[in-house]
């Protein structure tokens, strides 16, 4: 097995545990967000549900309330029986009519007429008839006007113990109309049956002029009393069906969608979060290649000079430390924001849980996770950049006129942010233009505030100093820390090495100052460093500052 395979397997095998839990919990995730979605759809059910109730509800009040005039009472046709009929029907421009029938299903007074029409055979009339109590017909085709209508049936007892029943037909269009607007909002995918699972409201707000029959266990369900939700698969499409019953009445309240547009977000944030996971994978996968290949020369270099064995066993020696310390340092600062990330994740849901969302902690775990993001944006963009110089490639800088200041400011803003500990000073104009990459600039500024930072001891004090020096512009980033070694001062510069000062007790790449190195020489400037041990490091940048 070459020294590539086995650098490639070993980080395989590093990564294999935190892919795999990492892939875990994304699918947790995703099943957790379509059960929220779906509880979601069922709220809405129950809130239609209670809504059409509602709404039946206030018109049987309307209904009962007439029942109680004298006229209604006396039980026998009348003018003034007529008059009140035709007085209320105006006043309720939602109905289609009221009749007044008697127990044989003659009408006693209505739009129609005294003693036109009878309903004495229709199964609403003798249901309210036989029970004493509300009845809602099933949906029917009106006669009148040829929509879909329901009729609302209310018995009622005259003064002389004759019973008798009042309808009112109420129109699907009208219905609708009237629900909505007690709603707030238009209905949507939203559906109310009855039943015999015929559609009485549906979502595309048109007038109804046929009975459509619904099927279906989401269907079955809702008819039988059940509120809940469910993926119903039916050939070329899949929905989301939710379902509440419409208590008193019998009829159901339905809300179905495509899972494609109901689950979009979710689907959308697990790949989001997986192409995440698989950049960072492929990342560290594409530099321990770019890496073993590295090995596997030196290693060949040592095969070809056998004379020169000791030396060159060194180097290799060397070259498999540095790629262990690289990849376990890797790991373990990759694996720090990702924490803070779940961290900071997990304490909004526990406090969306309690339904108590303090605006200042929402805020603060917001810049948690945006914090954290950034860290690991920047760290991604300087491996994918080692991975273009180990190919032997340049950058691709991407200059343009920015101000360097507001990109120092933003840079200290975004360390001072991350630790409280330190106190970060900047020195700069108001305003600094110059032809760089800014994104890449920034990140030089972030390279060496999180090393000013990290090798600062408790409380440290951090200066940056921009100066625009004229054709040029000067950035310094000064420390107290633990400072540089003097034989090692030029050597922190080279890729995968670090002080000796630091070894074992400060985690790190080595990548940082190469990369910071090779990102301002790329823009034709220069880098210094000057330090004491035990007394701190200062750090100064020079780049043109391309202004004509």
């Amino acid at each position: 097995m070459s020294q590539r395979a086995r650098l490639l397997l070993i980080v395989a095998l590093a990564m294999l545990p935190l892919a795999a839990f990492s892939a875990l919990e994304i699918w947790q995730e995703l099943h957790e967000s379509e059960k929220r979605i779906a509880e979601d759809r069922v709220q809405l059910a129950r809130a239609l549900g209670f809504a059409v109730g509602a709404f039946i509800d206030g018109h049987l009040s309307t209904v009962k309330a007439v029942l109680l005039h004298p006229a209604v009472v006396a039980a026998r046709p009348s003018h003034e029986l007529d008059a009140l009929v035709a007085q209320v029907v105006s006043d309720n421009p939602q109905w289609s009519g009221l009749g007044i029938y008697g127990a044989d299903g003659r009408s006693l007074a209505g739009t129609l007429g005294a003693g036109a029409v009878s309903i004495g055979d229709r199964p609403f009339f003798r249901e309210a008839l036989a029970t004493g109590r509300p009845v809602l017909g099933d949906a029917v085709i009106g006669r009148i006007n040829g929509k879909v209508t329901v009729v609302l049936a209310v018995p009622f007892t005259g003064a002389r113990g004759e019973h008798g029943v009042a309808a009112v037909p109420l129109p699907a269009d009208r219905f609708r109309a009237g629900l909505a607007a007690k709603l707030g909002q238009g209905l949507g995918r939203l559906t109310v049956i009855d039943r015999e699972a015929q559609v009485f409201i549906g979502g595309d707000g048109e007038a109804l002029t046929s009975l459509v029959r619904l099927h279906g266990p989401e269907v079955d369900a809702v008819l039988a009393g059940e509120t809940g939700s469910r993926v119903v698969r039916r050939p070329g499409e899949s929905t989301l069906a939710a379902y509440a019953p419409i208590a008193g009445y019998g009829f159901g309240a339905l809300v179905a969608e495509p899972t494609a547009s109901a689950f979009a977000g979710a689907y959308r944030e697990a790949w989001q979060r997986a192409a995440m996971l698989a950049a960072i994978v492929a990342t560290i996968g594409g530099l321990a290649w770019a890496f073993g290949g590295r090995v596997t020369k030196l290693y060949q270099r040592a095969l070809d000079a056998r004379g020169d064995a000791e030396r060159l066993a060194g180097e290799l020696r060397n070259a498999l430390t540095a790629r262990d310390d690289f990849l376990a340092s890797a790991a373990h600062d990759l694996r720090n924001p990702l924490s803070a990330i779940r961290g900071a994740a997990d304490l909004l849901e526990r406090m969306l849980e309690r339904g108590d969302v303090p605006r200042e902690r929402l805020e603060a775990s917001i810049a948690h996770i945006q914090s954290a993001s950034r860290r690991i944006g920047g760290m991604l963009d300087g491996f994918l950049d080692l991975a273009q110089l180990q190919l032997g490639r340049p950058l691709e800088l991407r200059k343009e006129l920015q101000d360097v200041a507001a990109l120092a400011r933003e840079a200290v803003l975004q360390a001072q942010q991350a630790s409280a500990r330190h106190r970060i000073g900047l020195a700069a104009p108001a305003e600094l233009m110059a032809v760089v990459d800014g994104a890449r600039l920034l990140r030089v500024i972030d390279n060496l505030l999180a090393n000013a930072v990290k090798y600062s001891p408790e409380s440290g004090d951090v200066d940056v100093e921009l100066r625009d020096e004229g054709a040029a512009l000067a950035l310094r980033v000064r420390d107290s820390g633990i400072g540089i070694p003097p034989s090692e001062v030029e050597a922190v510069f080279e890729r995968f090495r670090r002080g000796s000062n630091v070894a074992g007790r400060f985690s790190g790449t080595g990548i940082g100052l190469a990369g910071v190195r090779q990102i301002v020489e790329q823009h034709g400037g220069s880098i210094e460093v000057t330090s004491a041990l035990g007394r701190g490091s200062s750090f100064t940048v020079r780049l043109p500052t391309g202004r004509p």
